[in-house]
């Protein structure tokens, strides 16, 4: 097959952060990689099984782990054996807590919902929990962690890595690419998405110009385009592919002329840095 241009837009979603913050598998991940799942498992559909009446480790500290605690809260309500441990590496969930400036609302809502999740003691959260290795427990797992200045361990059936994506670039091996060595993404857009000054909000318009790679007709765009970047807006993303299609298509004035307004997110803030860039 060929084909005139290729829009890479494959996402990160599968592609998760690893669970130790030195971008290294913890000590023993290989021995109990069974035990772990990927971000945002579908506890209440075609996972509910696995999850019922198991105590389930979150590992993470954005709205990637929330969505599996509150998901995981409405399964404990007609399997109440099943437990849930929130791990988080830093003081507090920062980016979650403090989003009631959030102009997306439905965000806005999920620190306080996973908020009374807490004050109720239907989930537990262990804070300042740095993982350094894992252990099988017969069929369980042990996660152990350095937390205030001692090693703690707790014992889990399951470990969702919500720790934050970055893009799977393996397909791309055999393609000129220029990319960010830190943020991971096209080099032009990088500094215009870094999330140590950028909000998702704060983000400036952008499309093929700074998407566009060496490789000719080629481009990312979407979530894989913002590589390491939990700022990612699907608004953002349609405007992206917009302009690239009407580079495309010869139109260049429909391309350069971009219109994007952003939300105002108060999520993500240079107050902020630790929380954004490793969830």
């Amino acid at each position: 097959m060929s084909a005139r241009a290729v829009i890479d837009a494959s996402g990160t979603y599968r592609t998760t952060n690893s669970l130790g913050s030195n971008g290294l598998d913890p000590l023993g991940f290989a021995e109990v990689a069974d035990h772990v799942t990927a971000a945002l498992p579908d506890v209440l559909g075609v996972d509910r099984s696995r999850f019922t009446a198991k105590h389930v480790a979150v590992v993470g500290a954005g709205h990637s782990a929330v969505n599996t605690i509150i998901n995981l809260a409405t399964l404990i309500q007609t399997a109440p054996a099943t437990t849930v441990t929130w791990l988080v590496r830093g003081a507090s969930a920062v980016r979650v807590f403090t989003s009631n400036d959030d102009e997306l609302a439905g965000r806005a809502s999920l620190g306080a919902k996973v908020q009374r999740l807490v004050d109720f003691g239907v989930i537990t959260v262990v804070n300042n929990f740095e993982i350094v290795a894992l252990a099988a427990h017969g069929d369980r797992v042990d996660i152990i962690g350095e937390r205030d200045g001692g090693t703690e361990r707790i014992t889990a059936d399951l470990i969702v890595n919500a720790t934050g994506f970055r893009p799977n670039l393996q397909m791309l091996r055999e393609v000129r690419l220029d990319l960010d060595e830190v943020v991971e993404a096209p080099r032009l857009l990088a500094p215009l998405i870094d999330p140590n000054v950028h909000t998702c909000g704060t983000v400036e318009p952008h499309g093929f110009a700074e998407l566009q790679q060496p490789e000719p007709n080629f481009f990312l765009a979407g979530m894989k385009s913002y590589g390491r970047a939990p700022t990612f807006l699907l608004a953002t993303g349609y405007e992206q592919v917009r302009s690239i299609v009407a580079y495309l298509a010869g139109d260049l004035a429909a391309a350069r002329a971009l219109e994007l307004v952003l939300p105002a997110t108060g999520v993500c803030s240079t107050s902020a840095a630790e929380s954004c860039c490793s969830s």
